[in-house]
């Protein structure tokens, strides 16, 4: 048998002392309560944790050593005119009580009196008023957000539920973005410096990482538990930093000043990532359309392009014609006038003349109609139609490439699978099937039914 590292005895006596039973020593407690504390007293302090339910107030009252628990009934709320909230300086009057049933000790408080803000709040408005001064809320310090983000850090604790609906809403609207965890304390009196020491490191290095956008967020909380969110040291490395970051802390109601800092602020970790990353479905669609008005771009310009062409060539044939029929017409005068002047042996020759030159002149004027169609059949304009029949093409190809890459077979390519049940509806978890259901998996290469084996 061990032995103690010291020399232990019993405590003389401590065998005949007798027991008494956890009732018997609250009612003590109580006893005590009632002849040092009987009378009502007057506490000042800062509110903190308060809560309302059915109409009764739970609070905490609080320095910057101690804390105690406060309750007031509905009765006494009623009658009173006072509202409290979180972080103000109050003054109240009543009476200690001891609840034997939990082992709490609680200030039962019969009247509110504010006093003015209290610390933690008169702090975290000087620091707003600071920092509002010096810009740092303005839209002129804030950081355009990345239009199609590759790689996103997201900075909260990996223990938070935070973590899980980032990622859940990330792979539901962009697959193609990867999403990585930087585990840091999100609460706590350390909280606040390790917060910004990983942010300011994490942002040195975001180029090497390939790191295009930065999340910082935790879960709802307490105003203490959200305090480090409210230090000077974690608004000054988010204001420093060149990576754009998206702060969602807390809940809706909630705004601290890393928020008010941040590039752009979302009401909770689900609404940051709907922030950063396009939506599948809807990039899908837009693309659909900008296809299609591509489409009628190109069918418009080749259809413009057709129907210039064809009146260039009927100007062409029209002017040829003109051309002729005038010809037509100085030849027949010139003959008329050689036959009123010239005798018949002569007028013959003439004709005869006249007749080499006017075939002549036709296949001049045929070489020269020919010339023409050929010149017409090669205008820049049916080379400028082609360049940008080609560079559609070519757009088109790239976006294809694009829904390719994104699309559900890519991602099957990629060693992904697809679990569904055999009504068809997707399996996300073990609970969603039970022994016995037969299942089928997609798998690149084909489809794989089995069935679930029990535990």
């Amino acid at each position: 048998m061990s032995q103690l590292p010291f020399d232990w005895k019993p405590t003389a006596g401590r065998d005949d002392r007798p027991a008494i039973s956890v009732t018997d020593l609250t009612r003590q407690i109580s006893a005590a309560l009632e002849r040092g504390l009987a009378d009502p007293i007057r506490v000042e302090g800062e509110v903190a944790a308060f809560s309302e339910r059915r109409g009764h107030w739970y609070f905490a009252l609080r320095d910057d050593e101690a804390s105690i628990q406060c309750v007031m009934w509905a009765s006494d709320v009623r009658r009173g005119s006072a509202t409290i909230a979180i972080g103000d300086a109050v003054q109240v009057d009543g009476t200690l009580v001891h609840w034997a049933a939990q082992g709490r000790t609680q200030l039962r408080v019969r009247s509110v009196a504010p006093v003015g803000a209290g610390g933690r709040q008169a702090a975290f408005r000087r620091l707003c008023a600071e920092l509002r001064d010096l810009g740092w809320f303005g839209d002129e310090a804030k950081r355009p957000l990345p239009v199609v983000p590759r790689h996103v850090a997201v900075l909260t604790s990996g223990a938070g539920a935070a973590l899980h609906d980032v990622r859940a809403t990330a792979a539901r609207r962009w697959p193609a973005c990867r999403i990585e965890l930087v585990d840091v304390p999100v609460q706590g009196d350390s909280a606040a410096a390790r917060i910004a020491a990983v942010l300011t490191d994490l942002d040195a290095r975001a180029g090497e990482l390939g790191v295009d956008a930065i999340v910082l967020t935790r879960g709802g909380g307490s105003a203490e538990d959200l305090q480090a969110f409210n230090e000077r040291v974690v608004a000054e490395a988010i204001h420093k930093a060149r990576t754009p970051i998206v702060a969602a802390i807390g809940h809706e109601s909630d705004t601290t000043i890393a928020e008010l800092v941040a590039d752009c602020r979302a009401s909770t970790p689900t609404q940051a990532i709907m922030v950063l990353l396009p939506d599948r479905e809807e990039e899908t669609q837009r693309l659909d359309l900008l296809q299609d008005a591509l489409a009628r771009r190109v069918r418009g310009l080749v259809s413009a392009a057709v129907e210039r062409g064809e009146r260039g060539s009927q100007t062409l044939m029209s002017s040829m014609r003109l051309r002729l029929a005038a010809a037509g017409q100085r030849l027949a005068g010139a003959a008329g006038a050689m036959l009123a002047r010239r005798p018949h042996a002569l007028l013959a020759t003439r004709r005869n003349r006249v007749i080499e030159q006017a075939g002549r002149l036709d296949q001049s004027l045929m070489r020269r109609m020919t010339m023409a169609s050929n010149a017409l059949s090669t205008l820049p304009l049916d080379r400028a139609i082609r360049q940008q029949m080609d560079r559609a093409e070519a757009r088109l190809r790239q976006r294809q490439r694009v829904l390719e890459a994104v699309g559900p077979e890519s991602v099957l390519a990629r060693g992904f699978s697809l679990t569904t049940t055999a009504s068809g509806e997707v399996v996300r978890s073990s609970s969603d099937v039970q022994a016995g259901d037969e299942i089928e998996t997609r798998v690149a290469s084909g489809t794989i039914t089995s069935t679930v084996a029990g535990e």
